[in-house]
């Protein structure tokens, strides 16, 4: 990862803990394998300790449009309870995709 990308990855994961502190914030895809081009967004995907609903979820994602504004790289979030993570999305491609390639911040 390049000196910008680990900048940005450091404010996601500020922006991020000043919502919740002990939120779990990973980065997967193209960003997170290394082969990300200029306009490849970043995909984040955060869990909680506690059940979310569409109220949480549009707050880390109103909290993050602002640091997309600042740093002019797009942002892809999504937010989960580490229960629902670890039960229902389980069986989902999309969660062997974040495990195998999911760096944490």
């Amino acid at each position: 990862m390049d000196e910008k990308s680990k900048h940005i990855s450091k404010l996601i994961k500020m922006n991020i803990s000043e919502i919740d502190p002990n939120a779990q914030v990973i980065l997967y895809g193209s960003r997170a394998r290394g082969d990300a081009r200029s306009d490849s967004d970043w995909d984040i995907l955060v869990l909680t300790d506690y059940p979310v609903d569409i109220r949480q979820e549009k707050v880390f994602r109103d909290h993050l449009y602002e640091l997309e504004l600042q740093t002019g790289e797009p942002l892809s979030i999504f937010v989960y309870s580490k229960q629902e993570w670890n039960t229902r999305q389980r069986i989902t491609p999309y969660y062997f995709n974040v495990m195998r390639q999911g760096i944490q911040l």
